[in-house]
């Protein structure tokens, strides 16, 4: 698909046989459009208009064939705008593409941001698979008692292609992190979330993952009110050693699984996002 064609001024003078000749080709087409495209309410001399594309057509067609130089075709247009006649045809046109042009921008950010967004959460899960490919026997919590899985999680940065950051279920497994101000961060995260599970909400793997950042990138933050969590997407995967889950018999194997009820809430709390 060919690029949307943003409205641009008409070239210098000096400007190549190409630029004018591809300049008065876009214009001339989307004052055609115009044309085609008008209304009782469309607010513009559907006569001046034609006469407006008729004019376009003629340089771009000398031009293209040699009959008239592009600075020429410049100083003529422009001269011809000057003594009106256009009959403010160009001005109508010029406001109707700035329109359309305002339009387009703003659907192209949203894409851009939708496509980021993808693209982190797409970043995301393959960390998370990367870390179960390493660890294709299993991760099993040094818990007593029966075999219980480790979660692992892959976060990424929303806007930072390439920019992700692993992580572990049981403090055991936080042994990375170093700097001194993420314990009362932590604490700070955690704060007012009742224990529903049978782990400390500090020893999820997206407080890992999260940790990793701050012991990085996010070193100079002091509170989590400067975390700006609406730049992280977490993907986690459980290792299942197998037999019953969730009251059916299950294979062993790594399995993708949403945050808990721990995660749920500071996630959301920070304003970032767990897919």
């Amino acid at each position: 698909m060919e690029p949307y064609p943003f409205f641009t001024p008409l070239p210098a003078a000096t400007a190549d046989s190409v630029t004018v000749k591809g300049w008065f080709y876009l214009r001339k087409a989307q004052v055609a459009a115009l044309c085609d495209s008008r209304t009782a309410r469309s607010g513009f001399d559907l006569d001046a208009m034609e006469a407006l594309r008729r004019k376009l057509t003629t340089f771009e067609t000398r031009v293209s064939l040699n009959e008239m130089t592009p600075g020429t075709a410049i100083t003529q247009f422009q001269q011809w705008l000057k003594d009106d006649g256009d009959r403010g045809a160009w001005q109508a046109y010029v406001d109707d593409q700035t329109t359309k042009d305002d339009i387009e921008r703003e659907r192209q950010r949203v894409e851009a941001e939708a496509r980021k967004i993808t693209d982190a959460e797409t970043a995301a899960r393959s960390t998370a698979m990367s870390i179960c490919n390493r660890h294709s026997a299993g991760l099993l919590s040094n818990r007593e008692g029966a075999p219980v899985g480790r979660v692992v999680c892959g976060m990424a940065v929303i806007g930072s292609p390439g920019v992700t950051y692993e992580g572990f279920s049981g403090q055991d497994m936080h042994g990375l992190v170093t700097n001194p101000l993420i314990t009362p961060l932590i604490t700070e995260l955690v704060r007012g979330i009742t224990q529903s599970e049978n782990w400390p909400p500090e020893s999820c793997a997206e407080v890992d993952a999260l940790k990793r950042w701050l012991n990085g990138p996010g070193a100079g933050v002091n509170s989590i009110k400067e975390i700006p969590g609406d730049i992280f997407v977490f993907h986690a995967r459980v290792w299942h050693p197998g037999g019953t889950w969730g009251g059916k018999k299950t294979s062993q194997g790594w399995k993708d699984r949403g945050a808990c009820v721990y995660c749920q809430h500071w996630i959301k709390r920070i304003g970032a996002k767990s897919v």
